[in-house]
Order: structure tokens, then sequence, then C-alpha cells
């Protein structure tokens, strides 16, 4: 049996990362950039790097959004994620923090915000209420961080 060259290795799991348009591709598409055998470019990414692609990306999307223009913003909201999701693995392999961690604060601090969605007690009929209901979580949240908890 012969094995594939590193090269036919990484070739192949490109093709197989293409054919899986998906969040956790775009996971496995970055470490292989981050990789040992990835790009030199990527690799020499920082943290402290980030923030100035991150803007430039949004500007993008914002340009595109602002213009109408439907079939770069596609493109431009994919660069966007692409650069969220660096900054994300970059900022774990300074030890910064960890993937798990970002999904988990942001998926228990969007389902508490809408506790009208998943069960709280507070209700919304209108946007409005969803506003004024947002308003006292966020309160409720400041008050818990200058209490410590």
């Amino acid at each position: 049996m012969v094995l594939p060259s590193d090269n036919e290795s990484q070739r192949l799991l490109g093709e197989k990362l293409k054919s899986r348009p998906d969040f956790q591709s775009l996971i496995m598409l970055i470490e292989s950039l981050l990789g040992d055998n990835g790009c030199p470019w990527d690799r020499e990414r920082t943290l402290a790097d980030c923030p100035k692609y991150l803007d430039g990306e949004l500007r993008e999307v914002i340009e595109a959004v602002e213009s109408g223009d439907d079939a770069n913003l596609e493109e431009e909201l994919g660069d966007l994620l692409f650069m969220v999701a660096f900054t994300i693995k970059v900022a774990e392999k300074e030890g910064k923090l960890s993937q798990t961690g970002v999904f988990e604060r942001i998926l228990n601090k969007m389902v508490y915000r809408h506790p009208h969605v998943f069960g709280g007690e507070m209700e919304a009929e209108t946007a409005g209420d969803v506003l004024d209901n947002w308003g006292k979580l966020k309160e409720q949240e400041k008050a818990k961080k200058v209490d410590g908890d």
C-alpha cells in the first residue's frame, strides 16, 4: 500500500474541506493554516495583528450592505467569518482563551437575553418589549459583575 505524500495529503484535505461548507470545516482549515505544515504567513500572525484585519473585513461587509451589492455581501461575510474564527484560533494558540469558552459564553449570553424564546420568566409580544427586556437583563448582568459574581 502506498501512502500519500504530505503534499498529496494536504491536497486531499483541501478537497475534503471544500466539499463540506460548514463551520467545522472552516475551523479545520484554519487549524491547518496555523499548523506545522501550514502557511508561514498565517503562523506568524499574533492576536495583536488580528484587529486591523477584522476591521478591514467588517468595513467591506458594511460597504456591501450599504451599496446593496448582494453578490459581494456573501463573499465579504465569509471573509469576516474567517477572520473571527482565525482570531479565536490565534488567541487559543497564544493561551488567551479556548474556542469552547467563546462558544459557551455567547450561547449562555444569548439564551439568557432571550427568555421570551427559551422559556424564561419574561415575555415579549413586540420588538419594543424585547428591547425593554434586553435593557433590564443587561443591567442585571452589570450588577452581577460589580458584585463579583
